[in-house]
């Protein structure tokens, strides 16, 4: 019975979601209006854990809403909608950490002895080499640098975060520095 009820309950969220997609696709103001008002408070809560302004885990919960009406066309579908979104408040979030603290990640990421050497008059030419870098790697390098480094977390913590493996997410943060250090030497 409570078998049957589950499988019910998730037949008429998935009905619902579809219902949804439809309208705003169609850009009906209501559906976007219930849209917001569905998934932004659970929106919020999973940003006001990475991020400990308020206003600015606003402003990312905002910012999420536009990409996901951009990218709506595209919306397979494959997942719920709130798991999507979830997915897109990621990347907002590693943006924000991005721009933040460049000049933070530069100081704590561990390269090679010749980038300790540099000397750099101006803190924001720094902040900016870092972005441009971390914005030539691979999405899922910059998340775990970004992670590890800006965030401070553990290793451990990561990979219960990311439901991988602890060898797994060792062997990326390990290739995710050598990415970084060739990419810094390079420009």
């Amino acid at each position: 019975m409570v078998l049957y009820v589950i499988k019910m309950r998730d037949k008429i969220s998935v009905e619902f979601e579809e219902k949804l997609l439809h309208r705003l696709r169609r850009g009906d103001l209501v559906a976007s209006r219930e849209w917001f008002e569905k998934y932004a408070p659970a929106l919020f809560k999973f940003v006001s854990c990475k991020i400990s302004s308020h206003e600015d885990a606003e402003e990312i919960v905002q910012e999420t809403f536009i990409n996901c009406l951009k990218h709506l066309p595209v919306f397979s579908g494959k997942s719920s909608i709130k798991t999507w979104m979830i997915a897109i408040a990621r990347h907002e979030i590693a943006d924000y950490y991005r721009k933040k603290y460049a000049k933070k990640a530069l100081q704590t990421l561990p390269l090679m002895e010749e980038l300790s050497h540099e000397h750099f008059d101006d803190a924001s030419v720094v902040a900016k080499k870092v972005v441009a870098v971390l914005n030539k790697m691979r999405k899922d390098y910059q998340e775990l640098l970004l992670l590890k480094y800006v965030d401070g977390k553990k290793v451990r913590a990561i990979a219960g975060e990311l439901r991988r493996s602890l060898k797994s997410v060792e062997a990326d943060l390990f290739r995710a520095r050598k990415d970084f250090k060739e990419i810094y030497v390079t420009m």
